[in-house]
């Protein structure tokens, strides 16, 4: 493999390339010319070079997306692949970076983000990445979360304001790094549902998300959606299964005074300074990580569950933090299982409101269908369940050949709307957004402000979208 001009017709176009000798990273420095170029490690030697172009073995020249992203720093990538001293130390750096500009409620969260962020920088070698949350109310530090967490991740992308699905499902497949979405309350109807959609099949490798592109041609696309994330919003996600993939970190208004204000030059500086680090540890770690077989330390957590954590158990090397991570996920699932009981009840008031709206008339079997729909055994209920919970509501149920029909019964029926915040508006697909909130970080022209991207491919309509990649020669 060799740099060498070429012709744009016989370029491929990558962010990241890896063969049986090489890791090859896009990085990006205003002093390199051009720009944007690639950071190649020789897995033989251990050294690093840069390319601003590589030909491959077949012929084809391998290039950096060249975008305007990039060097607008709304995508951030390292500059170069620095040396560290050891890995502790490495993930010391990180911790002191994010206890000096975050205000987390306990030192174990402080352990858990900066070992998420090491996750993201070798998850493509896994087959299952969790999602990280900041959950609170207005106020809490959940932006802050964002712009501090997410400048340490691999290769983040950071969305907020008007984004277009096109632009959202072409990044993440383009670059696979992090996407970070802040405050998803705030996104709007359609896209907040395109989200959702990323969010359930892009947790596990081999889950594709499908779309139809183009207006005149409608076209079926697949898109690999594959890839960490980070998620600040003020509540839960209704699907327990859903909540089973993601870390959740509960925000809440510091009260301590030595949190900058601001996230100035020596914040983006320093976030750098550590991502260079982190492009190193990739380097070192992405074919060496130790697979091994961890899962007998999460024997007394739930499959679903335990398929979530344990890829974070393969980056902990202390045996204190790693202790740590199985009591947390111990209390995690006591949480979901918590949760589930809740869930199940307003689940079943959802069904059954929806059932009488459609066909007034509705059985006892018909509740449970619709309920288990999409659901493993485990998750399931039966009839004599779902008849519990709907008689608990109030509603008497009589028995016609040997089918429970279920008596209508309007004070009920108000009884279980007011309870579960069910209404014809919120049974729909997606809820409509709510207001828009107050800045709840004090920073000023932090990442999440800049990547509003009106003026980039973001508001453009899907053929300029199209057009955008293609001028780029994606």
């Amino acid at each position: 493999m060799k740099s060498k001009g070429t012709k744009k017709s016989n370029a491929i176009y990558e962010s990241y390339y890896l063969t049986d000798d090489y890791i090859i990273e896009i990085v990006f420095d205003f002093s390199f010319q051009p720009e944007t170029q690639f950071a190649v490690y020789d897995r033989a030697s251990k050294e690093v070079s840069y390319h601003p172009q590589l030909e491959l073995s077949d012929g084809k020249y391998l290039r950096p997306l060249q975008l305007d992203l990039i060097k607008e720093g709304k995508l951030l990538l390292p500059s170069s692949a620095h040396g560290y001293i050891s890995e502790s130390k490495l993930l010391e750096e990180i911790e002191a970076f994010v206890f000096h500009y975050l205000d987390l409620p306990h030192p174990f969260h402080l352990k858990l983000v900066s070992h998420y962020i090491l996750l993201t920088w070798v998850y493509d070698k896994l087959t299952v990445v969790p999602y990280l949350r900041a959950i609170g109310d207005y106020g809490s530090g959940k932006t802050r979360f964002a712009q501090v967490v997410g400048s340490l991740c691999y290769k983040p992308l950071f969305l907020a304001g008007a984004t277009s699905d096109a632009f959202i499902f072409r990044m993440i497949e383009l670059f696979k790094g992090t996407l970070v979405i802040n405050e998803l309350e705030r996104v709007n109807t359609d896209i907040h549902a395109q989200i959702v959609n990323i969010l359930n099949n892009g947790y596990e490798k081999g889950l594709y998300v499908g779309k139809i592109e183009g207006d005149r041609t409608r076209i079926p696309k697949t898109f690999d959606v594959f890839s960490p994330k980070i998620i600040t919003n003020r509540t839960k996600f209704k699907d327990l299964a859903l909540e089973s993939r993601i870390l959740s970190v509960p925000m809440r208004p510091t009260k301590r005074k030595d949190i900058p204000t601001l996230l100035d030059s020596t914040f983006w500086q320093s976030a750098q300074d550590i991502r260079n680090k982190l492009l190193m540890y990739r380097f070192k770690n992405l074919c060496a990580i130790e697979l091994e077989n961890k899962e007998t330390k999460l024997e007394k957590v739930e499959p679903r569950l335990r398929q979530t954590l344990l890829p974070l158990l393969y980056v902990i090397q202390s045996q204190e933090v790693e202790d740590e991570f199985i009591e947390y996920a111990l209390e995690f699932q006591g949480q979901i299982e918590t949760d589930r009981s809740f869930e199940a009840e307003s689940v079943v008031a959802e069904k059954l409101i929806e059932l009488i709206e459609n066909n007034g008339k509705v059985t006892v079997k018909d509740v449970t269908e619709e309920f288990n729909k999409g659901l493993t055994e485990r998750e399931q209920i039966t009839s004599k369940r779902a008849g519990q919970v709907i008689r608990g509501f109030g509603f008497n149920t009589k028995r016609v050949q040997g089918v429970y029909h279920i008596v209508l019964n309007e004070q009920a029926l108000d009884y279980i709307k007011d309870r579960y915040a069910l209404s014809t508006a919120t049974l729909e697909e997606s809820p409509p957004s709510p207001p828009t909130p107050p800045t709840d970080s004090a920073s000023t022209g932090g990442l999440v402000d800049k990547v509003d991207i009106k003026k980039t491919v973001v508001e453009m309509e899907q053929e300029e979208v199209e057009s955008i990649f293609e001028k780029e020669g994606v």
